[in-house]
């Protein structure tokens, strides 16, 4: 604002020195043909006009340029990505065929502390075998692994291909409690005996084997995948086609936000 106004006193005060230099002229006798005055008054305002928009061009905000996509295994994409296998995590792996005292053995002392001195995460790995799991072993290992900080909750078929994903706080909450059973038997026990009904994962937070991105692609790849399918909450991250963490919906927009 401040600019225009200097811009337009100098164009009045050019406006009247000319004005006074022509009367001065004709009070000292000289007469100016009109030809020429008609010639420097154009001049004058083509010369007013260049610098107007020459102010207005200055006083444009400078917009920074845009990056290329970054990857999402370079910074600062993968800072936003959980990893599956943090150090020092806790890692269970569940089967059919085992008791809930033969998928906790390896840790067993760990669990025998108070859930305020076991502050190491725990990633749960659910495994379909040639049995269906017998809900009684899930809603025994989440009454224990609820007490602690479970951070992530995988699925993995036979093969041990990855089926799908819950987050762990979302997982103790609907795997404990009245509706645990009913819950186990929706989200789990079913979706690993038909991994294609594993859209019903989204509801919790949760991600499906359609809802994945390879580490070496690009975060503006990862925002249109997600913008094809509002009920998409985030994506598996894939190493040659293993899961290696989850990215939420909402941190893929603040790299791609940060970006412009």
């Amino acid at each position: 604002m401040r600019k225009r106004l200097i811009a337009a006193l100098i164009g009045a005060g050019a406006g009247a020195l000319a004005l006074c230099a022509y009367y001065a002229l004709l009070y000292a006798g000289i007469r100016i043909r009109p030809e020429l005055l008609i010639g420097g008054a154009a001049a004058l305002v083509f010369a007013g006009a260049v610098a107007v928009f020459s102010l207005v061009a200055m006083d444009r905000p400078a917009f920074r340029k845009v990056r290329p996509a970054i990857l999402l295994n370079e910074e600062p994409a993968k800072e936003f990505i959980y990893p599956f296998k943090p150090d020092g995590a806790i890692q269970i792996a569940a089967k059919p065929e085992q008791s809930v005292g033969e998928m906790l053995v390896r840790y067993g002392d760990a669990f025998k502390a108070a859930p305020d001195k076991l502050t190491k995460d725990i990633v749960l790995t659910v495994r379909a075998g040639k049995t269906d799991f017998p809900h009684q072993s899930l809603l025994q290992l989440f009454a224990i692994l609820g007490q602690y900080n479970l951070e992530h909750v995988i699925l993995l078929d036979e093969k041990g291909d990855f089926v799908g994903y819950i987050p762990g706080k979302r997982a103790k909450k609907e795997f404990t409690g009245e509706k645990a059973l009913a819950n186990i038997d929706k989200y789990i026990v079913t979706v690993l005996k038909k991994p294609a009904e594993s859209a019903v994962l989204r509801d919790l937070g949760g991600a499906t084997r359609d809802d994945t991105i390879e580490q070496n692609d690009t975060s503006m790849n990862a925002q249109a995948k997600l913008w094809a399918n509002d009920k998409v909450q985030g994506l598996i991250v894939h190493q040659h086609l293993k899961p290696v963490g989850f990215i939420s919906r909402m941190d893929v927009l603040r790299i791609n936000a940060g970006m412009l």
